[in-house]
């Protein structure tokens, strides 16, 4: 997989190929959701998200949204792996807060 775009949290890759996203608190407690194939769940008590990309119809990208909350000032420090143009096959992002942080990843499938 490659990251299409930094900011917009655009990535692409092959049918079937894994992604893991990770999501890891600091200074603040793990409080939020993620929503994926129209599903919301609470985010695994160990912050990992896995999950295969799968073409969508028309082309449409797979979305994951992640819904973040901070019981403190505090950020969230979200990677997603396996990303072959950056280092470490991982894309960091972080998100300092209060407020709410919510994030939309869109993953194209070849």
């Amino acid at each position: 997989m490659i990251e299409l775009d930094h900011d917009d949290l655009r990535y692409s890759g092959q049918a079937g190929e894994q992604v893991n996203v990770t999501v890891v608190p600091q200074g603040t407690t793990q409080i939020g959701t993620f929503t994926l194939r129209g599903q919301t769940n609470p985010l695994p008590k160990d912050g990992t998200i896995q999950f295969a990309l799968e073409k969508q119809a028309g082309g449409q990208p797979m979305i994951l949204q992640l819904n973040l909350d901070f019981n403190a000032q505090g950020t969230y420090r979200v990677g997603v792996k396996s990303v072959t143009n950056e280092p470490n096959n991982e894309c960091v992002h972080t998100w300092n807060g209060p407020p709410l942080a919510i994030k939309t990843f869109s993953f194209f499938v070849d």
